[in-house]
Formats: C-alpha cells, sequence, structure tokens
C-alpha cells in the first residue's frame, strides 16, 4: 500500500500527525480523547479547538491514514478514530524524519518520546542524541548572548539587562534540566545492544 510522503503535508500537520497517529497505535480514541492528548503534549501547552482537532482527522482519513465512525460511547455520539495500516506506515515514516529545527522542534521531540517504546534501542539513542544537540546548541546562544548582556550592563545603565540576565538564567536552567533528563535516559540503556526493546518502564519512577 502506497504511503503519502510527510512533505505532502505542511509542517504544523506533520507534527500533529505523528502524535495523533502515535495515541491510536494504542487503541482507537475519540476526537475529545485526542483532543486533551494534544493539548497535554504541546510544548508550551495550549488549548486545541474542535475547529483545529476535526479537520486534522478529516485530513487524515482523507489520505487513508485513520477512519471515523460515529459511536455511541456512554450516552453521547462521538467520532471515533481508528488508525489504517497505512496509517501505521506513515507514523513510521515520520517517527524516522529529522526533525526541523524550528519553533516546533521541542513539542515535535516530546511527540517522539512518548513513541519511542515502539523502537529499537539503537533508533531511540538517535532521537537522544539529537535531543541533547539541539538543546546544546541552544545553550551556547544563552551563554553568548548572557555574556553580551553582562558585558552592557557593565558599561551602561540599561534597565531592561537585569531582568533579560535572569531571564536567561532560567532558559539555561531548563536546557541543563533537559540535557540532564536525556543523559540520564541513555544511561539507562547503556549496557543493551541497537536491536534491543527498550521501553523504560524499569526505570521510570
Amino acid at each position: 500500500m502506497s504511503v503519502r510522503h510527510v512533505n505532502k503535508r505542511n509542517g504544523d500537520d506533520s507534527m500533529y500527525d505523528l502524535l495523533i497517529l502515535g495515541a491510536l497505535m494504542v487503541h482507537a480514541r475519540t476526537g475529545y480523547k485526542l483532543r486533551q492528548i494534544l493539548e497535554g503534549n504541546l510544548e508550551p501547552r495550549r488549548q486545541i479547538s474542535n475547529g483545529v482537532m476535526y479537520p486534522l482527522l478529516h485530513k487524515l482519513e482523507a489520505a487513508g491514514y485513520i477512519t471515523l465512525s460515529d459511536e455511541l460511547i456512554k450516552g453521547r455520539a462521538q467520532k471515533l478514530a481508528t488508525i489504517t495500516d497505512a496509517g501505521r506506515a506513515y507514523f513510521t515514516q515520520l517517527m524516522h524524519t529529522p526533525i526541523p529545527m524550528d519553533a516546533k522542534r521541542e513539542s515535535t521531540f516530546r511527540f517522539k518520546f512518548r513513541a519511542l517504546g515502539r523502537e529499537n534501542v539503537g533508533f531511540q539513542r538517535l532521537v537522544l542524541r539529537a535531543y541533547i544537540s539541539a538543546t546544546a546548541a541552544d545553550m551556547e546562544v544563552y551563554q553568548f548572548v548572557t555574556q553580551h548582556l553582562q558585558e552592557v550592563a557593565g558599561r551602561t545603565t540599561r534597565q531592561d539587562a537585569g531582568w533579560s540576565l535572569r531571564t536567561l538564567e532560567l532558559e539555561r536552567a531548563l536546557a541543563t534540566t533537559k540535557i540532564n533528563w536525556a543523559q540520564t535516559q541513555l544511561q539507562a540503556m547503556a549496557d543493551l545492544p541497537d536491536d534491543a526493546e527498550y521501553t523504560a518502564l524499569d526505570a521510570s519512577n
């Protein structure tokens, strides 16, 4: 069965597709439940309206990646989405597509993290190392800007310098936490061969 290439859909669509299809890989879900999952995993978190959610689902249905059926669930008529074989293939394609370094990067990494248990250890390592690399690049920028602002603050009485530096301190702390988290995951699978399976359940708190 042929699968539409990722670049046939825009970046926002493919990012949402990744999470929606990943959730449907587990089992069929209602549009309402998928909207909750999407809202809870976007970075930064934001509300998703039905006016955004259902066009996404209808596009996936039109592409042959899911089916939508009208079901009576707890006394309410709801749309139930079920992934197709083509949708499973498209999901795998999305998982193995490099993440662009743009404004949607963090959300896309989070979406991939959710589904890493379906991939072997070698692929999990690739994603985690890419995350570390991208976050380390952010850290370099934060450090450069911090140094610049410190020099400016030493020469002038700019009122915004102090809080700008404190905001950068927050960004550096967040980046450090992300890198430490990813390194911890890599350490947990350090002794496993690339072709092994690792769900991370044994290592979770």
